[in-house]
């Protein structure tokens, strides 16, 4: 059985690589990928191919609201509309709070929405957090 595996779909380099840093430092047993458009993710997560082998899917999606080309409610929309990608927790991941994103998140079927930090270690906490509380039982490293 391969680790389980976190996907980020955000546009800034900043943000992906203070995720990937706290899995890491956390010692999370996770692989991690990154797209930073919904149109890429589209790609990957309903092609024939991932249709046909259900187990290379994530486990885990972040995905920041404000992306470019297509928003991420709408990148919801379209995960929660297939039977493999229904299920899987996502988690918006927005740069700041706003009541109406959050509501209408909710509504399409986020599993959570969630305010990056800008304090690094708090960030890096809030990720780890949020991937351990979702991750399956049996993935954890020990110390």
């Amino acid at each position: 059985m391969s680790r389980p595996s976190i996907l980020m779909v955000d546009p800034s380099p900043e943000s992906v690589e203070l995720a990937r840093f706290s899995l890491w430092r956390s010692k999370l047993d996770c692989a991690f990928g990154w797209f930073e458009d919904a149109e890429h993710t589209i790609d990957s997560l309903l092609s024939p191919q991932a249709q046909n082998q259900p187990e290379t899917l994530p486990f885990m999606i972040f995905i920041e609201p404000h992306l470019p080309r297509m928003e991420g409610l709408e990148l919801l929309h379209l995960l929660r509309s297939h039977p493999s990608t229904q299920a899987l927790p996502v988690v918006m991941f927005a740069t700041s709070y706003d009541e109406t994103d959050a509501a209408r998140s909710r509504a399409a079927g986020a599993s959570d929405y969630i305010v990056k930090p800008v304090d690094a270690r708090e960030f890096m906490q809030v990720v780890s957090d949020t991937v351990a509380r979702w991750l399956p039982v049996g993935s954890k490293k020990a110390d």
